[in-house]
């Protein structure tokens, strides 16, 4: 087992400040403690398991020569975005999985993840396979529908593939289908009731005051470091644009705001994220 760094350990402690103010704010509005000490937990849980990942430092994930396993992993990622559709949705929505009390945000834990298999895909030179599997699972974020997801990854595999599709017309093409599919996604939305503490934690922080307004969107700022200062390649881009689009949306549309609202879903997948990173990084 190798020796865990300091910069190893920081991408899951820039989750703190985004935890605590959404925590905080939790309190004051009168949650109960059941709520907000699940993100706490699953936080402490997803750190100390990343950390023993890197620690392993198995590179057979990161590795860019084992296609199968590579392309095994997208479709049975993909074929979990399926999974939602087997239980009672809400008034038509099916974006979770649950599991008694307990529901968990089904694209959100694993997108980032889908991301990282579809690039792994595209350094053995799959190009077509990675279309496919890219429209295939945007087409199953419409049918949650889910305009937040479905966006983000959207916008995320046009950073990861826009340099890689060889033929000009069909660029144009995939372009042009993932601008049909995110115009959809925001036609086609949802009517369920926002809950304050998860899609709306943000103006309840800003409620607070202009200093817990600014710390917060500081906080949800500093999410994003991981992915545009500590590693400067075209996978941590990809993946940065898509925590920017989530935190994005929450502003202009009814969607869970990743980790400062309540939500363990959303920190499991930066995790996943950020792990993965940090084992490439290390290579």
């Amino acid at each position: 087992m190798n020796r865990i760094k300091l910069k190893d350990v920081l991408p899951y402690c820039l989750m703190i400040p985004a935890i605590s103010i959404g925590t905080l704010t939790m309190i004051l509005y009168g949650v109960t403690s059941n709520i907000w000490l699940q993100n706490i937990l699953i936080w402490i849980i997803t750190s100390l398991l990343g950390c023993v990942f890197i620690a392993k430092r198995n590179k057979s994930y990161l590795s860019k020569n084992n296609f199968l396993f590579h392309i095994f992993m997208a479709i049975f990622i993909i074929l979990l975005l399926m999974v939602p559709f087997l239980f009672n949705g809400l008034n038509g929505v099916h974006r979770w999985v649950a599991f008694g009390p307990i529901r968990f945000y089904i694209a959100s834990i694993f997108l980032p993840l889908l991301i990282i298999s579809l690039w792994n895909l595209l350094l053995t030179q799959r190009i077509y396979f990675v279309l496919a599997l890219t429209s295939i699972a945007l087409l199953i974020l419409l049918f949650h529908p889910d305009a937040s997801q479905a966006s983000a990854f959207a916008i995320a595999t046009v950073v990861i593939l826009c340099g890689k599709i060889p033929n000009k017309l069909l660029k144009i093409f995939y372009l042009v289908f993932i601008a049909i599919a995110i115009i959809l996604a925001w036609i086609f939305l949802d009517s369920l009731t926002p809950v304050p503490y998860v899609e709306q934690i943000v103006f309840l922080v800003a409620d607070r005051g202009s200093v817990w307004l600014i710390s917060g969107v500081l906080s949800l700022i500093l999410l994003l470091l991981p992915f545009f200062l500590f590693n400067k390649n075209t996978l941590s881009i990809s993946l940065g644009v898509y925590f920017v689009v989530t935190i994005l949306a929450t502003f202009i549309g009814n969607f869970p705001v990743p980790v400062m609202g309540y939500g363990t879903s959303p920190i499991i997948g930066y995790s996943i994220a950020v792990t993965l990173l940090t084992i490439k990084q290390r290579q």
